[in-house]
């Protein structure tokens, strides 16, 4: 089966899986990650869960992670429920999509979809956390896992947060390799696909001659590809440290990270970078 993304948006990848086995179906998956920021929902969540007539798509399975719903122990439930409820009315009200599985850990959500037609066809649906904050012992860093067999085909979905800051790298690996190691145990080894998406922090190198200012100028100069030369997720994934095997589409949008709240404007406070990503890869020949 052939795998292709196309990005619509900084936080969206749309991959259209088009099966070559007579015996499978075409599958198109809708995946976004959103750090919330411990806001609200926003008034209608109908054009971040792709569900916009011009984007000519209509997603069979439709993935949604966030992260940083809230911070507080205390509001979690009640923010998983209003989130969940404001994406089931985008997804569920005209009896399109069913709900796989939702499941969250303190501010990160994973809420995962599938149309109607497909309900009979699932099973061995499965969930779990993994808490890697404060030594393992705070769910405010870790992941969501969803796993879920499909018409005979196991999805594996991983929404995570890693540890934050310049100067961090060392501690995200360390964190991204013990969910690894964790998610194998949960799903199916192996699985036909795995889509691994979330706030995962990586940061640009190279502080020194690229500070805040400097990579202003190259992101207003359209000058991506400058950047992602200094792209830790990109260099620690070719150096084997970290998403070995995995596919991500090429970047072609301006860092994610730090924006001020409804403006559209940097934070310089913090060095921008594409901190918000998604990857997948196939632990099987159906690709």
């Amino acid at each position: 089966m052939n795998l292709k993304i196309l990005l619509l948006f900084s936080f969206v990848s749309l991959v259209s899986i088009h099966a070559k086995d007579a015996n499978l179906e075409p599958r198109t998956v809708y995946a976004v990650t959103w750090n919330a920021g411990e806001e609200e929902p926003p008034s209608s969540l109908t054009e971040l869960l792709g569900q916009i007539s011009s984007y000519d798509v209509n997603p069979d399975i439709v993935i949604i992670g966030l992260q940083e719903m809230t911070m507080n122990p205390t509001s979690a439930l009640l923010k998983k429920n209003k989130w969940t409820k404001e994406i089931d009315e985008v997804l569920e009200s005209n009896n399109n999509y069913v709900k796989v599985k939702s499941e969250s850990l303190l501010g990160m959500l994973l809420n995962v979809y599938v149309k109607v037609k497909y309900q009979q066809k699932l099973e061995q649906e499965k969930a779990m956390t993994i808490m890697t904050g404060k030594g393992g012992k705070f769910g405010n860093k870790g992941a969501v896992i969803v796993t879920f067999q499909l018409n005979n085909q196991w999805f594996c979905i991983v929404n995570s947060h890693l540890p934050a800051h310049d100067g961090k790298l060392p501690e995200r690996i360390r964190d991204y390799k013990l969910i690894d190691a964790k998610r194998e145990k949960v799903c199916n080894k192996p699985s036909d696909y795995i889509f691994w998406l979330g706030d995962l922090n990586f940061r640009l190198m190279d502080e020194t001659n690229y500070n805040a200012d400097k990579i202003l100028g190259l992101i207003n100069q359209n000058k991506f590809g400058d950047l992602l030369q200094k792209d830790e997720l990109t260099d620690s994934k070719n150096k084997g440290s970290v998403f070995t095997g995995f596919t991500e589409e090429s970047i072609k949008f301006a860092p994610t990270f730090k924006l001020k709240k409804g403006k559209g404007e940097y934070k310089l406070e913090r060095r921008p970078a594409w901190t918000d990503r998604v990857l997948y890869k196939s632990e099987t020949s159906k690709k």
